[in-house]
């Protein structure tokens, strides 16, 4: 036995529109067959899933009585000796064959088959760190993953564990699972120090697939995280190596039982196909935090990412390019924006879809500040609905995105033919390359010429047959190949894409391909040319309202007020332009940071009408040309609010009343003894009636946003930024 200490690395934790069914029609003249097919968001992200794993050493053959078959000690004996023992006698002895030097019997034997479970001498790819009673770092090499994840657990588990830290697994080199890990009761990252994948195949033995889930998180207090360093890249990868025709049975992760799990950049989910409802991922009761990651090329039941619950999101995010369902919220679910959101692409469907419908809400970022209204916008315009049934635009309130359902032109009623089809669109590759050029990819089973050409979104069938003019068609395709489409100079309204092919014999075919604007890339921009000075402002022009009058404190009762801060809602920036963003707010000027904007008296109210003091703190930031940057300038406002006087009738009615309505949590103070200002608080109302006006609206309130089931992950360290380093003690057996 000997004593080590744990080094713990607690990391910075942790969708495309899709197409409608197309419909195809044809006529009986030259130009005469069409289907109808809507336009995917941009590209996917492409993964190469390395295909060489690491290799467990194979035991040695041969005994180490013989030397030449010792690969480490050949240059450690000489073939002929220089010296030879001699016999007391002094007669020089010949040395026997048999005779082993020292150094072989000693030589380590790092290539001897590992016992599982067990640490292994040498680096086979995967590893936990300890940090010695030195301080100096020593990894502990583990023969798998699964070893080294269940020693990983175990160091968690160890009763002087900081249970608020994940236990980090280091890996280097590729890893095939036979089983299902499992994460439970501990909080796991994997990082991937290298360009490294994770797959279901045994690439020693090909038919030693994995057919289940790949991880599985369950428990509260379980957590897994998958993330990258040093510029390596981690992908978790479902190929089965039956090129999509065999359905695996399980998830590459699975969340259950308020478990948590989330990726960050340089995670790759991919190569899915499954019969489970989430692909990638699959969560009931459990929670998922993207900050970051791609997520593509899976198919599940219904998705690639499954969840009845929020999720939450930041960073660069892409789901897309899946098969069906890219993101599918469940139920109520929504996604959850947790900071700010850049260059993603998150394409979603929503369950029981309706017009005006919740599907993104801004959230907390990790240091309990709101997301504001204009990160909201900026992340809401990165999301898209997977059909063109519906689009998703901001809210309201701008704190949601809620859906906004098309109308859709009426498909062209088809033509019977006795032409059999030969021109075919390949589903999900019409995508936009940039504002003014989008591509498909089409297949023929005959020679043919082709062609395409735009018409207005709702033409009908005979005005697009009418357009189509076979001398156009010049580009050559051969019989059972498939080509590439570019389509340039697209109309800026709303247009369909006509591909036109004709064989050397026969009718012509035309397939209709529908332009989605709503995800199409933004046109470029040419800079402004402004002479405006830059506009500058003092944190007292900041506006605070819904104090102006006295409030009655009662117990329990809770009033919103609204803070907008000093250039907050200016349009149209330049550069070198300020404003001031809301922060906190406080009773005095090094007090308790609230930042809900709301206020009232826990239990014992205020009574007396009196005046008190209000500082609220405000983040100074500029604009730099392209964006608003936060600065290290942080300002307050001073302002007051008043009490009013409570009579004994208005106390003794509100008590009766608020009894009546809570017995089970009722209020027993009299009220003899005045309250105080220490009595007020930021504290969230039991319920609306006690707030003091309507139902809470969070656009008007500047507030959070409780996040249901989300509510638990402010805590994890998913969402937790930068790292800390930990020492703990554990003994381990060698």
């Amino acid at each position: 036995m000997r004593k080590k200490q744990l080094y713990a690395v607690i990391l910075a934790g942790v969708v495309a529109a899709g197409s409608v069914p197309g419909t195809a029609f044809a006529a009986q003249q030259d130009s005469v067959q069409t289907a109808a097919e809507t336009i995917d968001n941009e590209s996917s992200a492409g993964s190469e899933v390395p295909s060489e794993p690491a290799e467990t050493p194979e035991a040695p053959t041969e005994t180490p009585s013989e030397p030449t078959e010792t690969p480490e000690v050949p240059t450690e004996t000489p073939a002929e000796p220089t010296e030879t023992p001699s016999e007391p006698n002094g007669d020089a002895q010949p040395v026997p064959e048999t005779t082993v030097t020292p150094e072989v019997t000693a030589a380590p034997e790092p290539s001897a088959t590992p016992i599982p479970g067990e640490p292994v001498e040498t680096d086979m790819g995967v590893s936990v760190n300890l940090i010695q009673a030195d301080g100096s770092i020593k990894p502990v090499y583990y023969a798998t993953l699964q070893d080294a994840v269940n020693a990983a657990l175990e160091y968690y588990q160890a009763e002087d564990h900081d249970k608020s830290k994940a236990v980090v697994v280091e890996i280097t080199k590729q890893f095939s699972l036979s089983e299902t890990v499992r994460i439970e009761n501990g909080k796991i990252n994997i990082v991937a120090a290298a360009d490294v994948s994770i797959g279901r195949i045994d690439p020693q033995d090909p038919n030693q697939i994995l057919d289940g889930d790949m991880f599985v998180v369950t428990g509260k207090d379980s957590e897994l995280q998958l993330s990258a360093k040093n510029g390596g890249r981690l992908t978790l990868s479902g190929e089965n190596g039956s090129d999509g025709a065999k359905l695996s049975s399980g998830s590459l992760v699975r969340v259950e039982n308020q478990g948590s799990f989330g990726i960050s950049d340089g995670v790759i989910l991919s190569g899915n196909n499954t019969s489970a409802e989430g692909a990638a991922i699959d969560s009931k009761g459990g929670s998922i935090v993207l900050k970051g990651g791609t997520i593509t090329g899976n198919s599940g039941t219904k998705g690639a990412v499954y969840s009845n619950a929020d999720i939450a999101v930041q960073g660069t995010v892409t789901i897309k390019d899946n098969t069906g369902a890219n993101l599918y919220l469940d139920g109520e679910a929504a996604a959850v924006v947790t900071d700010a959101l850049t260059n993603s692409s998150v394409s979603l469907s929503a369950s029981a879809a309706a017009d005006q419908k919740v599907v993104v809400k801004a959230g907390s970022k990790a240091d309990g500040t709101a997301v504001s209204a204009d990160e909201f916008k900026a992340a809401a315009e990165q999301f898209a609905y997977d059909t063109e049934d519906y689009s998703i635009v901001l809210g309201a309130d701008g704190l949601t995105a809620v859906l906004k359902q098309e109308q859709t032109a009426a498909t062209p009623t088809p033509t019977p033919t006795t032409d059999p089809s030969f021109l075919t669109y390949q589903s999900k590759t019409l995508k936009w390359v940039d504002h003014n050029t989008a591509t498909a990819v089409m297949s023929t089973t005959r020679d043919c010429k082709w062609y395409y050409y735009f018409v207005n979104a709702g033409t009908s069938a005979e005005d697009i047959k009418r357009q189509y003019n076979a001398n156009n068609a010049k580009n050559e395709a051969k019989a059972n190949t498939k080509f590439t489409v570019k389509a340039e100079k697209i109309p800026e309204k709303e247009t369909w894409l006509v591909v036109a092919a004709k064989p050397t014999t026969g009718s012509a075919q035309l397939r209709v391909l529908k332009l989605n604007n709503n995800s199409r890339p933004a046109a470029p921009v040419t800079p402004t040319v402004t002479t405006r000075a830059p506009r500058k402002y003092q944190v007292t022009e900041s506006k605070i309202t819904g104090l102006e009058n006295p409030l009655k404190f009662f117990p329990r009762k809770f009033y919103d007020f609204q803070v907008v801060g000093a250039g907050q809602n200016d349009k149209d920036p330049v550069s070198n332009d300020e404003r001031w963003i809301p922060l906190y707010w406080s009773m005095s000027v090094n007090g308790t940071k609230n930042n809900s904007w709301r206020i009232g008296s826990q239990e014992k109210g205020i009574r007396e009408a009196a005046t008190y003091p209000l500082y609220v703190f405000f983040r100074k930031q500029t604009y730099n040309g392209k964006e608003w940057v936060d600065t290290d300038v942080v300002e307050y406002m001073k302002t007051s609010f008043s009490s009013a006087e409570i009579t004994d009738e208005e106390w003794n009615a509100y008590i009766d009343e608020y009894n009546n309505e809570h017995p089970d949590d009722g209020l027993n103070y009299d009220g003899t003894g005045a309250g105080s200002v220490a009595d007020l608080t930021p504290t969230e109302a039991p319920s609306s009636q006690d707030t003091g006006s309507s139902e809470r609206n969070p656009a008007d309130t500047a507030d959070n946003t409780p996040l249901g089931s989300m509510s638990a992950l402010a805590a994890l360290s998913l969402l937790a930024g930068g790292y800390v380093i930990v020492r703990k003690r554990k003994k381990e057996e060698i």
